[in-house]
């Protein structure tokens, strides 16, 4: 399992920090209830613009069923080695300009993702805004909109909140 926690810092000083991060406690096991304990570490990259950083990803594991917990910054997507803005970066460049920031297959890629995940995205809005939102017209219309939506809150906050939501990445299938 996976809990998407803002630290309020950039990846340069996430990485920086590495183990000296203050990741939030998780004292109880949300499968059983019962203690969870710190379970050390792993490491993973994350790709943004040119540059490569390894950053050291918090776990913690219940004492009495196993279940392990990481705790992933939120400038991460769950198994995404992009950060956060490069992918909604790329994603809005090739909406709104049919320009390509990334590579092209990475683009198209991550686009198609965005379009399978439409149908998600009205539903949290609709959850969250508590309205009967009108999304018509084409799928690139539709898409456009609700990036628009998506860039109008941080999209660290977005991307917690619809994790938080759904218990799914917004960028999953």
């Amino acid at each position: 399992m996976q809990i998407i926690h803002d630290f309020k810092i950039g990846i340069k000083e996430y990485a920086r920090k590495g183990k000296d991060n203050e990741a939030p406690i998780v004292s109880k096991c949300s499968n059983c209830g019962d203690l969870m304990i710190k379970h050390g570490f792993y490491t993973r990259f994350v790709i943004t613009g040119f540059n490569t950083y390894t950053i050291v990803i918090q776990r913690y594991k219940c004492k009495h069923c196993n279940q392990t917990v990481s705790i992933l910054p939120s400038f991460l997507i769950p198994n995404f080695q992009r950060s956060l803005n490069d992918i909604v970066n790329s994603i809005k460049e090739y909406l709104q300009n049919k320009k390509y920031i990334l590579g092209k297959r990475q683009v198209h890629f991550y686009c198609q993702r965005f379009h399978n995940n439409l149908p998600a995205f009205i539903s949290f809005f609709r959850d969250s805004i508590k309205s009967n939102l009108s999304f018509r017209g084409a799928k690139n219309k539709k898409a456009t909109k609700l990036l628009e939506m998506i860039l109008d809150s941080p999209v660290t906050t977005f991307s917690q909140r619809f994790f938080n939501h759904f218990n799914l990445s917004f960028m999953a299938l």
